[in-house]
C-alpha cells in the first residue's frame, strides 16, 4: 500500500528535520549578538529605564562551531534531540507495525469476494488518513521538541554573552560561522574559548556538578 511507503521513509525524514531545525536555530542565534543595554529598575517607581554605559569600542567574537564543541549544554541538547528522533522513529515504527498487522488479516483471506473487497477498500482509505495524520502529528511534536531546545540555547548564549560583555567591558559580542557576512576578524577579539569557560562552570552549576567542566 501506498501509506507503507510513506510510513517507512519518515526514518530519513527525521534526520532531515533534525538538520533544517539546527540551521534554522543557529540562524536565529544572530539575532542574539549585540549586547543589549541593561536596565535598572527605579525603586521609587519600579518603571525600567535605561542606564547609559559609555562605549568602549572594544567588541569580540566566538566561533558558534568551536563554542558547541566545546559545550556540555550543547551536549545534553544533541542527545535530547536524539532522544527525540529516536522516540518519534519508535512510534512510527509501531504504527507501520500495526498496518502489517492490518495487511496479512487480509492477505490471508484473499482471494476477496466483491463486498469484502470493498470493506478493504474501506478500511485502506481510512488506515492511509489515520496514517497520514499520524505521521503529521509525530513530526510536528518532534519539531516543537527540538525546535524549544534549541531556542533554549540561543538564549542561553546571548544572556551569558551579554554577561560576559558587561564584566569585560565588551560593546557587543557578535557569533561568527563560515560563511556569513564576516569572513575575517582580529583573532585577538576570539573570546570563544573565555565565553566557553563561563558557560561551562554555569553549567555545571546548574546541575550540581561541583567539578565542573574540565578545560578543553
Amino acid at each position: 500500500m501506498e501509506n507503507n511507503n510513506k510510513l517507512a521513509k519518515l526514518s530519513l525524514a527525521i534526520s532531515g528535520v533534525l538538520v533544517i531545525i539546527v540551521i534554522y536555530s543557529f540562524s536565529q542565534i544572530s539575532s542574539l549578538n549585540a549586547v543589549s543595554v541593561s536596565n535598572s529598575i527605579d525603586n521609587d517607581t519600579t518603571s525600567a529605564k535605561e542606564v547609559y554605559i559609555e562605549p568602549t569600542g572594544k567588541i569580540g567574537f566566538f566561533n558558534l562551531d568551536s563554542l558547541n564543541s566545546q559545550l556540555d549544554l550543547f551536549k545534553e541538547i544533541e542527545q535530547e534531540m536524539q532522544n527525540s528522533s529516536k522516540d518519534a522513529e519508535n512510534k512510527m515504527k509501531k504504527k507501520q507495525a500495526e498496518i502489517n498487522v492490518w495487511e496479512q488479516k487480509w492477505s490471508d483471506r484473499a482471494p476477496l469476494m466483491s463486498t469484502e473487497q470493498e470493506q478493504y477498500m474501506k478500511e485502506a482509505q481510512n488506515m492511509q488518513n489515520n496514517a497520514m495524520e499520524f505521521e503529521q502529528n509525530v513530526q510536528m511534536k518532534m519539531q516543537q521538541e527540538q525546535a524549544k531546545l534549541m531556542e533554549t540555547y540561543a538564549i542561553r548564549i546571548g544572556n551569558q554573552s551579554k554577561i560576559f560583555a558587561e564584566l569585560n567591558g565588551y560593546d557587543a559580542i557578535m557569533a561568527y560561522t563560515f560563511g556569513q557576512s564576516i569572513w575575517y576578524y582580529n583573532p585577538a577579539l576570539d573570546v570563544t574559548k573565555d565565553l566557553a569557560k563561563v558557560m561551562n562552570e554555569d553549567y555545571a552549576a546548574s546541575t550540581g556538578n561541583v567539578e565542573g567542566n574540565t578545560e578543553k
